[in-house]
């Protein structure tokens, strides 16, 4: 999909890619080199305030949960007192 770079430097995207990638106008989209060649990443943007549960951290811990609860690794506790007795022992 060849395409002309047109005043001020700027190239529209394929309709293909657009519908492709599910994009809608007001998205974001990161731009960078790579190999040197451009790539357009599409970005969501996250409240400054949500940004801890996207990090590294985060996201090990959430996925070592996922795995404690598949492996059975649990324990259901009735109340905030049995869960404390359970906790202590």
């Amino acid at each position: 999909m060849l395409r002309k770079l047109g005043k001020n430097y700027q190239i529209a995207i394929p309709r293909e890619i657009i519908r492709d990638l599910g994009l809608k106008q007001e998205d974001y989209i990161d731009i960078y080199i790579s190999e040197s060649k451009v790539v357009l990443e599409p970005k969501v943007l996250i409240p400054k305030d949500q940004a801890y549960f996207y990090s590294e951290q985060w996201q090990a811990d959430e996925k070592e949960a996922e795995d404690d609860i598949r492996e059975a690794r649990v324990t259901k506790t009735k109340n905030i007192e049995e869960l404390f007795g359970k906790i202590d022992k």
